[in-house]
């Protein structure tokens, strides 16, 4: 074979080569979806999300069932169990931990470092995904948006009482002082009418607290219940302090059945999440706004967790499920799932001033800024478990029943428990 030959030979090989890879890129692909959004919120992820991607993606097809939250982990698992894993599917950060542990989860680590520029996203977030270790381990989960808890306060209440907004860097102890300015009897009968401060003892408030005053509620381990500390008792003490010392924010006895207090008018100030900003914004009968998350004695801490979207360790597509991962991820327009009640963790997005809306109330930019001090802290493992019991057991010192410390070796036994028995 001449030399001319030859490089023709190579060439029509190259070209054989091509179209066969093409061939097998277009080859058609099944994709099964899960996810627990119903409604509504089944409807803006296949028109947002999905409808888009297969748009770019003619030769892949997507099954996109829907199941409801409280079902959906055991549909999950009997799937697992049966062979027939979906492709796809929407992770809590409250499971990712324990799905990933049973190596039910791809590793995205890899994909993640050879398609994404890290810089666009925000890394917070991603902690609550990573395993072993949220600080080290791999990500076995793509966030595409996350919430977070912040203060949130009635502005016209503290016009009444005279008494400048809360700051980005106010402190537990000025959310006290101010709360005991705005907790009044309005009509003389000695029962209060209007609270200086309302909370719920959960997650939202418990966890952070207790980092805040240098506590933690887990080992770095993740082996060891760390409730029974000096600094988790100072911390719940505070809160408890709050209840039945202070008498600004209402006990278990006096809220529950009455929903949201400061949703209704009657508390000037709350922990609450991004979440609910659809829900308050219909408020007309005050104005509020928001600021950053109260500090501690020892830092500041921001309770965030994320929306993510995992691929099924079983998966024949791993490369076609990524790139629907990769789309969710990188989704440059406010979708109607999230909204503008999440916050996007693709930088370009959130930081857009269309996501920040700066025609409407309240300062998103408070949002971004809370990033500084952002942290998912304890979601696991097996959080969802233990992190109902924990609430149960400290529930008895918000009542007023017993001692804090007692509450905490009690939630501390419990929590050890289920982290013995995974």
């Amino acid at each position: 074979m001449n030399r001319k030959s030859w490089i023709v030979a190579v060439l029509l090989g190259v070209l054989v080569l091509g179209l066969a890879s093409f061939a097998s890129a277009q080859e058609p692909v099944v994709l099964k979806y899960m996810t627990w959004a119903s409604g509504d919120a089944e409807t803006w992820i296949r028109e947002d999300f999905i409808e888009p991607f297969l748009a770019e993606h003619p030769n892949v097809t997507i099954e996109y069932e829907a199941v409801p939250f409280a079902e959906f982990w055991r549909k999950l698992m009997t799937m697992y169990a049966a062979g027939n894993a979906p492709d796809l599917m929407h992770m809590s950060v409250g499971y990712v931990y324990d799905y990933a542990d049973r190596g039910l989860l791809l590793n995205l680590e890899p994909y993640v470092e050879r398609d994404l520029d890290m810089d666009l996203f925000y890394p917070g977030p991603m902690k609550a995904a990573r395993y072993p270790s949220m600080e080290t381990g791999d990500l076995y989960a793509m966030p595409y948006a996350f919430v977070m808890t912040s203060l949130y306060y009635n502005k016209d209440m503290f016009d009444e009482a005279g008494l400048a907004y809360p700051t980005d860097d106010w402190t537990w102890d000025d959310v006290v002082a101010a709360a005991k300015v705005l907790t009044k009897d309005t009509t003389g009968d000695g029962n209060i009418d209007q609270w200086g401060f309302f909370f719920t003892p959960t997650y939202e408030t418990i966890d952070p607290m207790i980092h805040a005053w240098g506590g933690k509620v887990l080992s770095d381990d993740l082996k060891t219940a760390m409730l029974d500390s000096d600094e988790a008792e100072a911390a719940v003490q505070f809160m408890v302090d709050m209840m039945w010392k202070h008498e600004i924010a209402p006990t278990p006895q006096i809220y529950t059945g009455l929903g949201n207090l400061f949703e209704t008018g009657r508390a000037a100030m709350t922990i609450s999440g991004i979440y609910n900003l659809d829900l308050y914004r219909k408020i007309d009968t005050f104005d509020w706004d928001v600021a950053i998350h109260p500090g501690g004695p020892v830092k500041k801490v921001v309770r965030l967790w994320p929306d993510s979207i995992a691929i099924s360790s079983t998966t024949k597509h791993p490369d076609v499920a990524w790139e629907y991962v990769k789309h969710m991820a990188s989704y440059g327009k406010i979708d109607r799932y999230s909204g503008q009640r999440k916050v996007p963790l693709y930088r370009p997005l959130a930081e857009s001033d269309a996501w920040l809306e700066k025609d409407k109330s309240p300062d998103k930019s408070v949002y971004v800024r809370s990033m500084e001090y952002g942290h998912p802290m304890d979601f696991r493992p097996n959080w969802g478990e233990w992190s109902a019991a924990r609430e149960a057991e400290l529930e008895r010192a918000f009542l007023g029943e017993i001692p804090v410390r007692e509450a905490l070796r009690n939630a501390n036994e419990v929590v050890q428990a289920v982290l013995d028995d995974f």
